[in-house]
């Protein structure tokens, strides 16, 4: 069963219940358990001191992750951080505006994103002012499973020399698309503009290219953007 196969089987009305069939490690028959549905907020945030250096990962860009992050800034700030490593790796990414914002943390001034229509239409989306900005020295940890809007995250800081960009080639997911219902029933989607870092790189299909590319994966290059950090500030 696949993972939508499953959500499709267990969704269902704020308040009632669902049994699960929960078959325990070193057991050979499965238990039922009945579980009340009710809405379920995941963070999309995280964030722990690693010594004086600040760790946060963004998951995705939903609709409320850049106030969830303006918590964890303002936390982070408090707490006396001498650096952050920002951690997309595994982004998918999510909202643009959400997007907007939370770059705009890191830099109040300045393009973030360029989108170009179709029909030549240009459309450009500059830095606004946010209550929680912070300058601290700052690491982007990416692999080719960040995309969409955690690329033009960390293309904007990069082209802004904002921040070290550290990992592998991101995915290169940099496209607008529309979806069109067909007299058929079903439906076309239509590539209808192309997303620009603020130096004019296309991410379609290329991707960001970071300024550390390693192999390292997992808490190895956690602890490399840490000491980096730790190396480096004066």
């Amino acid at each position: 069963m696949s993972f939508a196969e499953l959500i499709a089987r267990v969704r269902g009305e704020e308040g009632t219940s669902v049994n699960l069939g929960i078959l325990h490690q070193d057991s050979s028959e499965p238990v039922e358990i009945a579980v009340m549905r009710a809405e379920i907020d995941v963070p999309s945030v995280y964030s722990e001191m690693i010594g004086e250096i600040a760790y946060i990962a963004i998951d995705q860009f939903s609709e409320d992750t850049d106030e969830e992050f303006s918590r964890i800034l303002k936390g982070v700030i408090d707490n006396g951080a001498d650096g952050i490593v920002l951690d997309l790796r595994n982004n998918l990414g999510g909202m643009l505006q959400t997007l907007l914002n939370v770059t705009s943390c890191f830099y109040s001034e300045g393009n973030i994103l360029t989108v170009k229509e179709n029909d030549e239409t240009i459309k450009k989306y500059d830095a606004n002012r946010q209550s929680v900005t912070t300058d601290l020295p700052l690491v982007v940890l990416v692999n080719g499973y960040s995309a969409s809007a955690s690329e033009a995250l960390a293309g904007a800081l990069q082209d802004h020399d904002r921040a070290l960009i550290a990992g592998t080639t991101t995915y290169g997911k940099g496209s607008v698309n529309v979806m069109f219902e067909l007299p058929s029933g079903g439906g076309l989607y239509l590539t209808t503009a192309r997303w620009y870092t603020p130096d004019g790189n296309l991410i379609e299909g290329i991707g960001i290219t970071p300024d550390f590319q390693t192999d390292l994966q997992g808490d190895e290059l956690v602890q490399w953007a840490v000491d980096y950090l730790n190396d480096n500030i004066s």
